[in-house]
């Protein structure tokens, strides 16, 4: 009787690590397509739509992220907006960022694209005797498909009547375990003043500044970078944040303010740690209406 309670009690613990191993690997693989609606008279179409994605890592999806196309045409979105880390920098011999360049062309040849900085594209371009010429490479090959990265800058879109602003954000303001926060005007000696009369979207790719962001007036913030904080915990939120902070105040979701409004991507891809928990990776579709 002993043995045989010892083997149900063995079959149970397997069957138990069985079912959380898959349940790892389904929620570790694999994405979804997120929806938000904002009303903004500001506007000067109609209507507005774009996909928003934020750290892909370089990942793949099916063959070159044909799956990831799929879904974005399936929205039939006006533009794609790239909140950053769409590559993936790692101090070893061997670095490759030809899947997210592929992805990003294949992306430019379909819909204007508008690509914010994130800390890993940084990293590659200050640390050149670590990836030499791979900043280079990445933004020739950007130019090439007939886009480029908003570093401290701003494009428009006319028909629409909307500002687009790429932020360019120094390593310090994403140290780890520490705030180290920008200035409160940091945002106007970069991009200047916005123009209130129209809609602004600010690309910036750390959340924890939202607050400074704020000060600023945009309408809205695109950010990444927490990935959702890899583990979710219901009602507690994302786990750890890049900065190695527990239970980050900003995970994801769309967190307003003060008449601002930031939409936080959980993010397409993974590094370092490639695991999710109840945080599915995903692509964020957004609809801006006038009425």
């Amino acid at each position: 009787m002993a043995s045989e309670q010892m083997i149900a009690i063995i079959a149970a613990i397997v069957i138990a690590v069985t079912l959380l191993v898959l349940f790892v690997y389904k929620e570790s693989t694999g994405f979804r397509v997120v929806h938000y609606s904002f009303v903004n008279e500001k506007l000067k179409s109609d209507s507005y739509r774009f996909a928003l994605i934020s750290d892909l890592h370089d990942c793949v999806y099916g063959e070159d992220n044909m799956p990831v196309m799929d879904a974005i045409e399936k929205e039939e979105v006006d533009a794609v907006f790239l909140a950053g880390d769409m590559v993936t920098s790692y101090m070893e011999p061997k670095y490759h960022d030809g899947n997210a360049i592929g992805f990003v062309k294949k992306l430019a040849e379909k819909y204007p694209v508008f690509y914010g900085i994130g800390n890993h594209e940084d990293k590659i371009r200050q640390n050149q005797d670590d990836f030499p010429g791979m900043y280079e490479h990445l933004t020739e090959e950007l130019a090439k498909a007939g886009l480029h990265i908003l570093s401290d800058e701003k494009v428009s879109i006319e028909e629409a009547g909307i500002d687009v602003y790429g932020l360019d954000m120094e390593h310090k303001y994403y140290r780890k375990l520490m705030t180290n926060r920008i200035p409160e005007d940091y945002l106007e000696k970069k991009l200047g003043s916005n123009d209130e009369s129209r809609v602004s979207v600010l690309i910036a790719h750390n959340p924890e500044h939202f607050d400074r962001y704020v000060l600023w007036k945009p309408d809205y913030v695109l950010s990444g970078h927490v990935h959702g904080g890899i583990i979710n915990i219901p009602p507690l939120g994302g786990l750890i944040s890049p900065q190695l902070k527990l239970f980050p105040k900003y995970d994801a979701g769309v967190f307003t303010k003060d008449g601002s409004t930031m939409i936080l991507s959980r993010g397409l891809g993974s590094h370092t740690i490639p695991i999710r928990i109840f945080n599915k990776a995903e692509v964020i579709v957004v609809d801006i209406t006038r009425s």
